[in-house]
Parts: C-alpha cells; structure tokens; sequence
C-alpha cells in the first residue's frame, strides 16, 4: 500500500470556500457579516503570526476582523476589562485571546471572564466541560484540526485503538474525548511513559498521534504497518521546524502520514474559522 501524505491545506481549501459561500449566502439576506475579534496579549512572535494568519484567511472568506493591541491590554486590569466589553459587543461572534499571557497575568481570571459562547479556541472552562459531556460545539482548533484529518482518510473509526502522545488542553486531551466518542480506544501516553512501553503501544496503534513537542520522540519502525500517524509537534531545530515523528522512516510504514511542516498547521486556523461560525449561527439564531 502506498502511504498517502495527510496535507492540511487541500482539506482547509474546501472548508474556507464552504464558509465563503455561506458568508456570501449570509450577506445577501441582509444579516451581518462573522465578527472575529483576536486580542494580542504580548509581542511574542509566534502570537503575532498566528493572529496574522486569522486576519489574512478573514479577509480571502469575507469574515470582519478586528485587533486588540498590546497597548490596549497592557496589564491584567485592562485584559480583563477589555474581554468582558467584547463579551457584551453583539457586534462580536468571535473572540480570540493570545496565549501564553505575560508574566502576573492570571489566566484563569482572563478565560473567565470571556462569554464562552465566543470562545472560538474552544479553551474556557464551559467549551471543554461541554466536550466531556458530549455537547461540545466549540473545540480547540489544533485537536479539531487534527481529528479532520483522522476522519479524511475515510478509515473506520469504531473499534480501533489509538496513542496520544502528549495530552495538552488544547490537543491531547480534548483529542481523546473526540476519539472516544467515536467507539476509539486511546491510550495516553505523556512523560511518565517509558520509551519501551512507548514503543509497544504505538507498535498496537492503529492511529497514532503525536502531540508532545519532543522532536523524534517517535521512532518509525514503531510504526504498525497501514496506520494513521498524525504529527502535531512543531519544534524548531537549527531554523527547520521539526515534528515529534520520524518522518523518513514512518513514512515507509505508515498508510496515511501528515508531514511537519504542512500537515495539521494549515488547518489549525480554517477550524477557528468554522468555530467562528458555530458561535456566530447560535448568536444569531438567539439574537
């Protein structure tokens, strides 16, 4: 069988021309355009450029983009008192807030006092409580993104066993859940595995995802022939951005493989679009 490599732009195209049109659909019936809002809490590089990226793909489907800048949220006063006027804004479907937050910024105090009804990165307490109640709508992009790509490859789902390498709040842990819900069985795998039992689980996996930003933490003869192999990790290394997998050698195994870079990354920010538009129909709809 020949490995097919899992590119996160082809699948991100279809989705953001999908909203485009709905957006277009949305306008000509007179309602407003999907209000999405990002807040730049520090100047920390990797925050600009993904805010860049939700700007650039807002502008391609026709979304309205606004910016906070780290001027206006300079302490952890104003943050707070700035999330709760957005969260009041009915002009606003969409809030995006960067993270990590500066050093004396209480993050708990910030993400509460978001209205988690536009909590398009899916990370207040209510949007991850209501995954592990079945009732998530908001999910974290990078987990969402990863799922969809699990889901493209058009396998069967019920019944397979799975390793999540890594359980973050915003991948392996929600990732999990999502899995579970679809009669997978997953097993975690964090850094109090050890590299042998590490190597047997993903060996037993027929999806295998990896999420704990160690670069080459899985080798690819662990790799069980045919298996799905997700790479979330993204490290740089000497200017290159390495993932978590072996690559070179997964690929000889793998039935359907997401490289770094290319992989999950482009999709991450086209699934913060399609929360942007869960939370802007239920606004709308209780407007």
């Amino acid at each position: 069988m020949e490995t097919k490599i899992l590119e996160g732009k082809n699948i991100a195209g279809d989705l953001q021309k999908k909203i485009a049109e709905k957006i277009q659909m949305l306008t000509a019936t007179g309602l407003p355009r999907p209000c999405l809002c990002a807040i730049q809490t520090s100047e920390n590089p990797a925050s600009a450029w993904y805010i860049g990226q939700q700007e650039k793909l807002s502008a391609r489907v026709g979304i309205d983009f606004r910016k906070v800048p780290v001027s206006e949220v300079a302490n952890e006063k104003a943050l707070i008192e700035k999330v709760r006027a957005l969260g009041e804004d009915r002009s606003v479907h969409g809030l995006f807030i960067s993270m990590p937050f500066p050093a004396g910024v209480d993050a708990d105090k910030v993400l509460l006092a978001m209205d988690p009804r536009k909590d398009v990165e899916g990370v207040h307490p209510t949007s991850l409580g209501l995954i592990v109640l079945r009732r998530g709508k908001l999910i974290p992009p990078t987990a969402f993104a990863a799922y969809t790509l699990i889901k493209s490859t058009g396998i069967m789902l019920r019944g397979k066993k799975a390793v999540i390498i890594g359980q973050s709040a915003i991948a392996g842990r929600p990732l999990q859940l999502l899995l579970g819900e679809a009669r997978v069985t997953t097993t975690i795998c964090n850094t109090g595995t050890s590299t042998e039992d590490i190597r047997k689980i993903v060996n037993g996996s027929e999806i295998v995802v990896a999420c704990a930003g160690k670069p080459g933490v899985v080798r690819g003869e662990w790799i069980k022939q045919g298996a799905v192999v997700i790479d979330i990790g993204t490290t740089e290394v000497d200017g290159k951005l390495q993932g978590d997998v072996d690559f070179e050698g997964a690929v000889k195994r793998a039935g359907f493989i997401t490289p770094v870079p290319g992989g999950v990354g482009p999709l991450t920010v086209t699934m913060l679009m399609e929360n942007l538009m869960t939370a802007y129909d239920w606004q709308t709809a209780h407007a």
